[in-house]
């Protein structure tokens, strides 16, 4: 299974200065770390398209009109590739909690599945 990529801030400096609040998504990615949550909030169309084949893979193909994400919590653009698949996405909506951690089920399969032990994101949510 495709586990929820972990951001690596170093590799990507906040473009023209915006100040981006601190939001949380339900897997524990930290939106204002996220490249595609950058990409999108400083329409760095350049950065977009490099992300999408980043994030392809020989099942799944992004195009740069796919790398648009205002975070998981927003109802805008819920036909998003990045959001519409997320099983944790849906869950969460569902249940409206703000995070995976909130839930009494947690962790569940779908965190054991994606969102690794150790990882940054489930660092985020234990």
């Amino acid at each position: 299974m495709r586990q929820i990529p972990v951001c690596q801030t170093e590799k990507i400096a906040v473009l023209k200065g915006e100040s981006m609040e601190k939001s949380i998504a339900f897997c524990g990615l930290v939106c204002s770390q996220c490249p595609i949550y950058i990409a999108t909030k400083t329409n760095h169309e350049e950065l977009k398209e490099k992300l999408a084949i980043e994030y392809s893979t020989d099942t799944f193909e992004f195009v740069k009109e796919d790398m648009n994400c205002t975070g998981c919590h927003s109802v805008v653009g819920v036909n998003e590739k990045m959001r519409k698949e997320c099983l944790m996405r849906k869950c969460g909506m569902h249940k409206s909690i703000s995070h995976c951690a909130e839930c009494n089920e947690y962790p569940c399969q779908y965190i054991n599945s994606y969102v690794p032990t150790g990882s940054d994101n489930r660092k985020m949510l234990d």
